[in-house]
């Protein structure tokens, strides 16, 4: 990778003035000398450091990450590091020194190796292979806990149903879903063969990251690394089709609940927006197809969809520095729209979005605008809670043309600005 993709991080002393010493990148090399960095190194530091890892980035909702073992024993080899979440998700880590553009695609080919294996697990037989694996801490031995115990100990979360736990891995076990990251020091970019490697694997529901870490030597009197990730692709997923027999042709169709784009495309997702909508269709069985026809129709008039850890938010950015929020759909159906009070009203809209609330309101019987005195924390309430997801699109014209008037209004005003 060229030096030039990372500027020097500087450390300063004052804005006012003073020394600025600039940071000596390390340089992983294989070998056998003691001051060699290794991908031991490398495994060994995020394991015992997750938070170096950019998950929140590439997919939010498979947070916090929690160590679990390096080196598990699978068929095809020995992973470096598995992480999996309290909800169940799991995470795959390869470490890799890379020194030619041939090992790139080694290791990709590798990773989805693992996980293909992972996929034909039980719970019990991860189980298993996990306590032939290494302990998280990098110190040797094996985890002397379960997989399980080691979650609900994480961070004081006791509180984690056992049950509901590994129902969840074993579904993502049998789904094949991970999410698979590449970490490595020197990763070249030209992703577009990987991508069509990745592509023979579609039936798969994992997410592929590959991302770099550049780390920098601190000063001998602060002593330590500074840690740099920087993501250099990621995938999304095609989610398995259904196919049919047509008047003697075969058509393969997106499978249900799949989106589809403006022209009939199939849209690729995340685990995220995978997870989002199982948790929705939990709750409200018949809205998701419903919703997800409503963010298309959303999508041609500039309004983005967004995923966060256990919700949906439509995005509309009136430029490039702004990401106005007209909506937070939550997994439980709660729909929360006070978000845009604060960003309308920090360029002096608040009028306007005020006005938007009320439009809503005025879409669903029976709904009215909660407000305090905080005027920026007005939201559409009825029956005493934020209104649903299912009552707004019962009155689907009615929630576009209050966000149409919103867009149109606001986009006359900040010309004016």
């Amino acid at each position: 990778m060229a030096d030039t993709q990372y500027g020097l991080p500087l450390i300063v002393a004052s804005f006012a003035g003073g020394a600025v010493r600039g940071l000596k990148r390390v340089r992983f090399e294989k070998g056998t000398d003691k001051d060699a960095y290794r991908e031991r190194w490398l495994q060994e530091l995020v394991s015992r450091y997750p938070h170096v890892l950019p998950i929140e980035q590439i997919e939010p909702a498979l947070t916090p990450a929690i160590p679990i073992c390096m080196e598990l024993p699978l068929e095809s080899g020995f992973l470096d590091n598995l992480y999996a979440t309290p909800d169940g998700g799991l995470i795959v880590v390869e470490t890799k020194l890379f020194r030619n553009p041939g090992a790139r695609r080694q290791v990709v080919g590798q990773i989805i190796d693992y996980a293909k294996d992972m996929s034909a697990l039980s719970y019990e037989e991860l189980e298993e292979a996990i306590r032939k694996a290494e302990a998280p801490d990098g110190a040797g031995g094996h985890p002397k806990i379960s997989l399980y115990e080691a979650i609900a100990a994480a961070e004081g979360r006791e509180e984690i149903n056992e049950e509901r736990f590994i129902d969840a891995v074993s579904r993502n076990l049998e789904r094949g879903r991970f999410l698979l990251l590449v970490i490595g020091d020197g990763i070249q970019l030209g992703t577009e063969n990987i991508a069509a490697f990745v592509q023979q694997h579609a039936g798969m529901h994992f997410t592929l990251g590959l991302v770099e870490l550049a780390i920098f030597e601190l000063p001998n009197e602060m002593g330590g690394y500074l840690v740099q990730p920087r993501i250099l692709a990621r995938t999304k997923n095609i989610d398995r089709g259904i196919v049919t027999i047509e008047n003697g042709k075969i058509i393969a169709k997106p499978p249900l609940y799949q989106a589809t784009g403006p022209k009939g495309v199939t849209k690729r997702t995340t685990i995220t927006e995978e997870r989002f909508y199982e948790e929705l269709a939990a709750n409200f069985p018949t809205v998701v197809p419903r919703l997800k026809a409503f963010t298309v129709r959303l999508e041609t008039i500039g309004v983005g969809i967004e995923f966060g850890k256990g919700s949906m938010i439509l995005r509309w950015r009136p430029d490039e520095q702004r990401a106005w929020n007209l909506g937070s759909i939550t997994t439980s159906g709660k729909v929360w729209t006070e978000l845009l009070n604060g960003q309308a009203d920090a360029v002096g809209l608040l009028n306007l979005s005020h006005a938007y609330l009320k439009r809503l309101a005025s879409a669903v019987p029976g709904a009215h605008v909660k407000e305090h005195v905080k005027a920026t924390s007005w939201y559409v309430a009825k029956g005493g809670t934020y209104v649903t997801i299912d009552e707004l699109l019962a009155h689907e014209e009615g929630w576009l043309a209050a966000i149409q008037e919103f867009i149109a209004s606001a986009t006359d005003a900040l010309k004016d600005q």
